[in-house]
């Protein structure tokens, strides 16, 4: 019974995969502009949150017009310099030289957010294309670049409160299509400019070189690692030469949050709330900042353990993104829109089921963050206290840690395979026995079942006996 209901749905599944790798160009352009006039009416409808109208505008349009961001309100937006010059491109391009007026101030707020809606649109597509060099293809290559698009916790919520970093997940997606079609140079000045754009890919990048040192020597590796450090120096480096740069950039992130809890779902609010509402002690924010210095590091060792004694069994997708998750399991600051970072290569790896699990998981943080910060329809009003905030701080949690493990446990058993496949390759080698040549043959016509013929050959003799089935 089982046996035949498991058989049944692989013969369903390869026949959805046939029909979708056929018919995809349909179904994904569709999906686009259904989901593009989705966002379109929230847009008109909205007017982009505090942190759009408050922060990141008035920001970047003081640093295009010649002014320094960082002297007034340095906390306002705590992002690097390019970050704001390429939102101040985008308000230049699309809405001229219009003021900080109400009126102006509606519609560069429709402008930018509109521009979101071609950077999403390119994210999507980046993710298929990047699967498809993978040689993914079915659901497994149609599934990850739609829940982009139609997963509310991607598509809807940054566009109710817009966030810019919508505007750098495609530098991050196109690096990692670049690496993965062995652009190593290209792929890694890409994911160096993602870095300068929003600091959350910083201990990718170390990853990502020493993977590169292993799989092509330094020799090959030096020019890149010159070029991504120089980059790193223009962006992150030198700007702290501007008053006010580093007290905004690393005032914000060693900060012990607004709100004593209850502004963001990081794992360090168990420090921030839990264990001075219970224990009755609070710790000083020098203690705070060493424990999560302790932890990045901690993670960051471990994983450059990893990628060094496995790189030829790692790939760049993978290596991107456990770099994005060991410096995002212990920030100080976790919202939605930073996980998103971690999901772009996350969606590249190609596994549906996994794909499923974490969307859903990420969903279900998103809908309870919503939650924590009291808004309508609000069915747990306890998850606004600083409890429910730990709690929702542990399904967010939950979404990082399970990629890890995913990707760890793919990873070993990548490793045991090539073991067994080197100690068959052995016994071969002493042994001669049968050839056994197993060749698939599936017809295109999807309206019938799959046909599958195996034709099996021994040799025996010099003379071949068949055996069809």
């Amino acid at each position: 019974m089982l046996e035949s209901i498991r058989l049944r749905w692989h013969s369903s599944r390869a026949t959805l995969d046939i029909l979708v790798d056929k018919h995809w160009p349909l179904i994904l352009g569709g999906l686009i502009a259904l989901t593009t006039f989705q966002k379109l009416t929230l847009i008109l409808r909205t007017d982009g949150g505090g942190d759009l109208l408050g922060a990141d505008i008035p920001k970047s349009m003081m640093l295009i017009a010649g002014q320094n961001p960082y002297n007034s309100n340095p906390w306002a937006s705590p992002y690097p310099p390019f970050l704001l010059a390429v939102l101040g491109g985008i308000i230049r391009l699309t809405s001229g030289n219009a003021g900080l007026v109400p009126d102006a101030m509606g519609i560069i707020s429709r402008n930018v957010r509109m521009t979101g809606l071609v950077a999403d649109v390119l994210v999507a597509l980046l993710v298929f294309v990047t699967l498809r060099a993978r040689r993914v293809s079915g659901l497994s290559a149609l599934v990850p670049p739609v829940l982009f698009l139609a997963l509310p916790s991607i598509s809807l919520s940054p566009y109710y409160w817009f966030n810019s970093d919508v505007l750098g997940y495609p530098i991050l997606a196109a690096s990692v299509l670049a690496l993965v079609v062995k652009r190593y140079f290209l792929g890694s000045v890409l994911l160096a400019t993602a870095t300068i754009f929003k600091i959350h890919p910083i201990l990718a990048i170390p990853l990502v070189l020493v993977w590169l040192v292993k799989r092509r020597g330094i020799a090959k590796t030096l020019p890149i690692i010159i070029t991504t450090v120089s980059i790193l120096s223009f962006g992150l480096a030198l700007p702290a030469i501007l008053p006010g740069y580093l007290e905004s950039v690393l005032g914000f992130n060693l900060s012990s949050g607004f709100g004593a809890g209850t502004s963001s779902f990081t794992m360090m609010n168990l420090l921030y709330a839990v264990f001075p509402s219970v224990l009755h002690f609070s710790l000083p924010t020098t203690v705070e900042n060493q424990v999560w210095l302790a932890a990045t590091a901690a993670l960051f060792a471990a994983a450059l353990g990893i990628v060094w004694s496995r790189a030829r069994e790692l790939n760049p997708v993978d290596t991107v993104a456990i770099g994005l998750l060991v410096w995002l399991i212990p920030l100080r600051q976790i919202y939605t829109h930073y996980l998103v970072w971690a999901m772009v290569p996350l969606l590249m790896r190609g596994r549906l089921r996994q794909t499923l699990v974490l969307g859903s998981l990420l969903e279900l943080a998103n809908t309870m963050s919503s939650w924590s910060w009291d808004l309508p329809p609000d069915p747990f009003p306890v998850l606004a206290t600083a409890y429910g905030f730990f709690v929702t701080s542990l399904v967010y949690f939950a979404v990082s840690a399970t990629s890890l493990v995913f990707i760890l446990t793919e990873l070993v058993a990548r490793r045991q395979a090539e073991v067994k496949l080197l100690d068959t390759s052995v016994f071969l080698a002493r042994h001669q026995i049968p050839a056994i040549h197993i060749s698939l043959s599936v017809r295109n016509d999807t309206s019938e079942l799959l046909r599958c013929r195996w034709i099996c050959s021994v040799c025996r003799g010099g003379k071949e006996e068949f055996w069809r089935a």
